[in-house]
This record gives C-alpha cells, structure tokens and sequence, in this order.
C-alpha cells in the first residue's frame, strides 16, 4: 500500500465504499497517507438511518473534511436516509421516577385506567413527534443542498417527519430514487415551474405507498422526470383512487397528444397485503381480488411491459418488536445491491415486506 501512487489508491477507494460508510470511516483511521487517499471516496455510500443525531453529525463531519480538501471534495454519490428517527426510543418516558421502582408497568384494572395509560401513551408519542420534527427541520435543508448536486441514487423513508418548510434544490445526476411513504413533502411537485424538472436524469423510480392514503401524482413526476425508463409502485392499494388513476394514464396510450415518461421501457406493480384469511368471504376479500383482476387488465393495456409482482406479505406484528425494521432492512439491502450494480429491488419475482 505505501508503494501505491495515491491516485491508484483513491480509485480502489472508490470500489471499496460501496457499503454505506463503514469502510470509508476505517479507511480513514488506517494512516494519514490513506485517510488523504481515500478521503474523495470516504463518503461515496452513506446510510443514515439511526436518528436526528446521526444526521448531525454527519453533516458536520462532511463539512470538515470539505474544508481540509477543497480541491479534492469528497461527494455523496449513493445515500440511505431514514427520517423515522428514535423519538419514541429516546424521549423520556411519562411515568414519573417515584414509580421506577416497579420492574414490570402494571397492567390496566379498569376501563379508567386503560383510557389513561393509552392518553400517557399518545402525550408521550406527541412531545417525541415535536422534537424529531424540530431536529429534522434544522438538519435535513442544510443536508439535501449539500449533497443534492452530487447524488447518483437515493433511497428516502420519509414517512413520519412533518416538514415546516420547503427545501428548494434539484438533483441534476439523481439516476435512482427509492421514495418510502409518497411524495417528499418538503420537495412539492407541483409548486415547482416545469420548464426545469427536479429531477432531470432520473432512470429509475420506485414508489413505496404508505398505509395511510397519501396521494401520488405519477403526471406530475412525469413532467420533473421526464427521463425514467423504469417505473416501480409496491404496495399499491385502489386506495386513494387518484394515485391509481394517475399511474394508469402514464403507462398506457393516451388518446391526447400528449405522452408522459417517453423514455419509460418497463414497469412493475406490487400490490398491497391481502386481507387477513377468514372463514367467510368478507367484502374487503371480493375488493381486494377485484382489484388484483384490474391490475391484470392495467398490464395488458400498458404501451410497455408490466409485470404484476405478488401481493406483499403482511408484517408480523410481534410484541415489543420495531413494526419498521423490517421495511428499513429490505429497502437498505436493495439500496446497497444497487451501488454496486445488482439487481436491488429491479429483481422481478421478488417478495417480502415493506411495513413502515
């Protein structure tokens, strides 16, 4: 290694931190002569999934090592970004400390107590969801303008932050985005002049529908990028009626002149979790296999070739398990598989859960 010339160094660099930043921060820890190699490289996959805090520092450790190299600017080419946080793991707890006593809470005795414990427990989540929002609203503006510019791919679960602002950026190199819960709130489509997309090199575009109905515009994501070739939408639901009206005149003919995604080559529907197996044939049960039909026929009348995956499976609810862990595991993996040029979520056949 010391006899290598650095800018052979630098390049091997680049094929070793393809694993969301554990190798480019040890690279950096071996000697100067390797930490000032390898420093282009250190951040070309980040995953940033834990809490606000990580995001923090992350972001001031990246505008130091900018500021040391300014002619070599280590860019984040490939970032995984949880906006889930760890409010409701961190923020204090509603019990007071007289009570810590009690190894195990008490369960409920009485329709009172249960009404109680369950308005501790929403005041709790409350004062948490506050300060999670407070700490993103600092951190993510000023990390998405430093590092929009440079972005190749960018996987984003953006499901519980309620942003108070909107962040005005574009990502000119963005080729891959994995968007987790709709439409990133603080980047609104449609308050954005469509003579200049957002997002005007995008090829790949996979939607992960939220449980709760989030509207999604496939005709304006058409006109910001306009250059996907492949469109992705798990968990798909008839509900709300738009996102699905929307996505069905993208990919088939339209009788107007006019022609979204131009370039679009392929696509592929993932529908939601069927409803939990039951003696009787319920109502949601005819619904759900109706629309599974209509998702067949969509395929068949698509101008390109649509590939109608398995329905998800439903999450296994376990007791004092992290119900998103499973979702952010799976989408972390495909975004991992995608930095080096696998198949990631683009594998066809593919099944498992997306739960957030």
């Amino acid at each position: 290694m010391d006899k290598l010339a650095v800018e052979l160094l630098t390049l091997i660099s680049f094929y070793a931190c393809t694993d969301g930043g554990w190798t480019g921060c040890s690279l950096s820890l071996v000697s100067r002569r390797i930490r000032e190699a390898s420093r282009p490289a250190r951040f070309y996959s980040v995953s940033l999934i834990t809490s606000p805090n990580q995001v923090e520092q992350f972001l001031d450790c990246l505008h130091k090592e900018r500021a040391r190299a300014p002619d070599m600017l280590p860019r984040v080419r490939h970032l995984c970004l949880s906006l889930f946080g760890d409010g409701l793991e961190t923020a204090p707890t509603p019990t007071s400390s007289s009570t810590s006593a009690s190894a195990t809470p008490s369960q409920p005795k009485s329709r009172a107590e249960f009404l109680a414990s369950l308005q501790r427990r929403t005041q709790h989540w409350r004062s948490a969801q506050v300060g999670l929002d407070e700490q993103y609203n600092r951190t993510i503006p000023a990390l998405l303008r430093a590092i929009a510019p440079d972005l190749h791919a960018l996987a984003l679960i953006q499901v519980q932050w309620r942003s108070a602002s909107i962040i005005r950026c574009h990502f000119p190199l963005l080729e891959e985005l994995t968007l987790v819960g709709g439409d990133p709130s603080f980047l609104p489509l449609a308050f954005i002049p469509a003579d200049r997309p957002i997002y005007p090199s995008l090829k790949r575009l996979h939607h992960i529908l939220a449980w709760i109905g989030k509207d999604v515009d496939f005709q304006q994501w058409a006109v910001h990028a306009p250059n996907v070739t492949h469109l992705r939408v798990s968990r798909i639901d008839y509900h709300p009626q738009s996102t699905v009206d929307s996505f069905e005149r993208v990919i088939c003919e339209s009788e107007r002149d006019e022609e979204f995604f131009p370039h679009l080559r392929r696509a592929m529907i993932e529908p939601r979790p069927p409803p939990a197996p039951s003696a009787r044939v319920s109502a949601a049960h005819v619904a759900f296999r109706d629309f599974l039909v209509y998702l067949d026929r969509l395929a068949e009348r698509a101008r390109v070739p649509v590939k109608v995956l398995p329905p998800l499976e439903a999450p296994k609810i376990v007791p004092g398990a992290n119900p998103t862990q499973k979702c952010l595991e799976r989408v972390k993996k495909e975004w991992l598989e995608r930095v080096v040029d696998g198949d990631g979520c683009w594998q066809e056949g593919m099944g498992g859960v997306y739960a957030p």
